[in-house]
């Protein structure tokens, strides 16, 4: 009786996992295909597949962590700016301290001679 459960529970979960793929593909907006659906599906799973028989694994590369870091300098701005996060924080300081009628709290930055 429990390995009839268990056949059950596992196609159960093959049909949920099937039905996610199904849903995901036919949610996903394509600019360059029409075709949308099960067929859609089952040829993107075919050309995955055949995919991944047809590439092969790259060739692992021996470097040292002096050299990695050197290769991956970037010269762009940071993602996150010191200036810009004080900024926020600031902002958001002063929007604590101020009630939402207008006048500043007991102690607030607003408040002078205490």
């Amino acid at each position: 009786m429990a390995a009839m459960a268990l056949v059950v529970w596992i196609l159960v979960s093959l049909l949920v996992a099937a039905a996610v793929f199904l849903v995901a593909n036919v949610m996903e907006k394509r600019d360059d295909d029409d075709v949308r659906g099960v067929r859609a599906f089952l040829r993107d799973f075919r050309a995955g597949l055949s995919r991944r028989r047809r590439t092969a694994a790259p060739e692992p590369v021996d470097t040292d962590m002096d050299a990695f870091f050197a290769a991956t300098v970037e010269d762009a701005p940071a993602y996150v700016d010191a200036d810009e996060l004080s900024g926020v924080l600031q902002r958001a300081q002063e929007r604590v301290s101020t009630p939402f009628h207008g006048t500043p709290r007991a102690g607030g930055p607003g408040v002078r001679g205490v």
